[in-house]
């Protein structure tokens, strides 16, 4: 009889379920076998959940197992893996490739190929990374991007959100020019404790001026935005000549984007963005350089988890509609909480 463990599993009916499955015996080529320690629930789990994304569009899980984001201390490598990963404690983003032999991250023993994963170092709390790989990679992506296409400077909408806040990182590891749109006063006294030199307040009476100024001398050009409506509203008419929006998100709720065509004589673009389409992704030596990069300044304090509330794994249905206005977490625990 094959050995079981813990795992929350999708069931036919958009919800899921703490079950038995078979417990993976050993890792094959190119694959990692990683004891979870913590599961961060991102706004994607939640969404996959309830059927929003189309079939086939993201990788799935053997058994229908949910989660792709999670901690956990790498137990067995398999063919083809370099030996430092024995032992080593990983943060873990499963969904960066397609494979069939996926099994994570919402479980005891998770079955993941190595280039799902950065390397932690020693020194870190695992728990503070354990939502944390899919916040990174999309900056990093985004900025190998739309520096191939030409762009200098970048205007992220969502400044204060955890895309946001690791997209600053990025930035100022990288020394590239950014500027962090936030809502209040206290988002802006956040980001400046994280080092952002260029931060507006959408509340400003001189807010738009303020952007259009700033956005000219730092030739800002690339905006990511992770909130669409209203704000990309209020500021269209004063980006610089040959912008482009990539649209990330749309957290900004009803408001419809209106685009009178004059603007189009500024050269003015929109097209959707995701870590998936980007090279940094598709290409397995691009994303192999990826994770390096990244496991070099995962230490940085914008790339941590925002942990709201921690919950066990028979706890999950109370998880997934856990929220908290300052924007942290639920995180699953799949034994004892920490």
């Amino acid at each position: 009889m094959k050995e079981l463990m813990k795992a929350i599993c999708l069931t036919t009916e958009n919800k899921v379920k703490l079950q038995d499955v078979p417990k993976p015996q050993k890792a094959k080529q190119g694959h990692l076998l990683i004891k979870m320690v913590a599961c961060g629930i991102n706004a994607g789990d939640i969404a996959f959940i309830a059927g929003n994304f189309p079939k086939g569009s993201i990788p799935v899980s053997q058994y229908d197992i949910r989660g792709v984001s999670g901690v956990g201390i790498v137990i067995e490598v398999g063919e083809g893996v370099l030996p430092k990963y024995m032992g080593m404690k990983v943060a873990i983003y499963r969904s960066l490739k397609f494979d069939e032999s996926i099994i994570g991250t919402w479980c005891e023993i998770a079955h993941i190929h190595y280039q799902h994963c950065v390397l932690l170092p020693d020194t870190v709390n695992m728990e503070d990374y354990s939502g944390s790989l899919v916040n990174i990679i999309t900056p990093y992506a985004f900025l190998q991007q739309i520096t191939e296409e030409g762009h200098r400077g970048i205007i992220c909408t969502a400044g204060n959100s955890a895309t946001g806040i690791a997209m600053l990182g990025i930035c100022i590891a990288n020394n590239f020019p950014i500027i962090s749109l936030v809502r209040t006063q206290d988002g802006k006294k956040e980001l400046e404790m994280l080092g952002a030199k260029n931060i507006l307040v959408q509340t400003d009476d001189d807010f738009k001026q303020q952007l259009k100024e700033l956005a000219q001398q730092l030739a800002t050009t690339a905006v990511f935005d992770g909130v669409g409506g209203e704000i990309l509203n209020r500021i269209i008419d004063v980006l610089p000549f040959n912008s482009t929006i990539y649209s990330y998100g749309y957290l900004g709720g009803a408001p419809q984007l209106t685009l009178h065509t004059s603007l189009l004589m500024k050269g003015i673009t929109i097209k959707g963005f995701g870590n998936f389409r980007t090279k940094t992704v598709q290409n397995p030596q691009l994303l192999e350089k990826a994770l390096n990069d990244i496991s070099e300044i995962i230490e940085m304090p914008h790339f941590k988890t925002k942990i709201g509330k921690k919950f066990k794994f028979e706890d999950i249905n109370e998880a997934l509609v856990f929220s908290s206005i300052t924007g942290g977490k639920a995180v699953l625990y799949p034994t004892s909480i920490q």
